[in-house]
């Protein structure tokens, strides 16, 4: 009884989170299109408080930063809402849009792009079933071969057998690559307007290169107060912790 009595408590706990997280989102969208800009941000920044996260969340909030000026934020919260809706249009679209107003222009080189296109295309769990039904069809080829002696029906089973081979490998690919990239590379932007990228993770280090508010970097690893970084364009350096924030 008692486990039950707190398995309902948790239950009406959460579920007032909830109706408050919509009320305070109702709210935001209401200040937001009063052009209330400042007071909609401090109600969607309280909704992300409560460890709420959802991509309408942060679109929005990005667009109201975007309104604000606060152009490193409004990238911050566009590419965490591009995260976890990579195929919204909207997205995609403010999030260029902002980043015509970045200063620092860092081209991937065109290989990388094909990657990174092919890596946001398709969702971890639409690789996974791809993945999955190529193996099945695969096994299933397999075991035709061995039990039907028909010539028709091996030249058949030989000609789909290379192609779904293929696409299996690919899709095995693309998984670890997802899979990599999601659960261990991590994203940051700048988040001031002016930083100096160091040769060391030291005050003293000689200064490789500067970046400004709203660049996005890769996270290469940790080093006390310091991160070392690398752009698209494969530049590497040092940056202080407290000038960025990770996606």
């Amino acid at each position: 009884m008692r486990k039950l009595l707190c398995l309902m408590t948790i239950l009406l706990i959460s579920n007032a989170f909830a109706d408050h997280n919509q009320y305070l989102f109702a709210e935001a969208n209401k200040l937001y299109q009063q052009e209330k800009y400042p007071e909609a941000i401090a109600k969607y920044l309280e909704i992300v408080n409560n460890h709420f996260e959802s991509w309408q969340l942060y679109f929005n909030l990005g667009n109201a930063y975007y309104r604000t000026g606060q152009y490193g934020k409004a990238i911050l919260c566009y590419e965490r809402a591009f995260k976890k809706n990579p195929k919204n249009e909207d997205i995609i679209f403010n999030l260029r849009l902002v980043n015509t107003r970045v200063v620092d222009n860092i081209k991937s080189p065109p290989i990388s792009k094909i990657f990174e296109d092919i890596r946001n295309f398709l969702s971890m769990t639409a690789v996974v079933w791809l993945m999955i039904g190529t193996y099945l069809f695969l096994t299933i080829s397999i075991m035709l071969r061995i039990l039907i002696n028909k010539i028709n029906i091996q030249r058949v089973l030989k000609l789909i057998f290379i192609p779904l081979l293929v696409v299996f490998a690919l899709s095995l690919s693309l998984f670890v690559f997802k899979y990599k990239a999601e659960s261990s590379i991590q994203y940051a932007i700048v988040m001031k307007d002016k930083v100096d990228v160091l040769g060391e993770p030291s005050e003293s280090g000689t200064e490789l290169f500067s970046l400004h508010e709203g660049a996005k970097f890769r996270i290469e690893e940790f080093s006390g107060e310091w991160a070392k970084i690398r752009l698209a364009d494969g530049n590497v350096g040092w940056l202080k912790k407290d000038v960025f924030e990770i996606i």
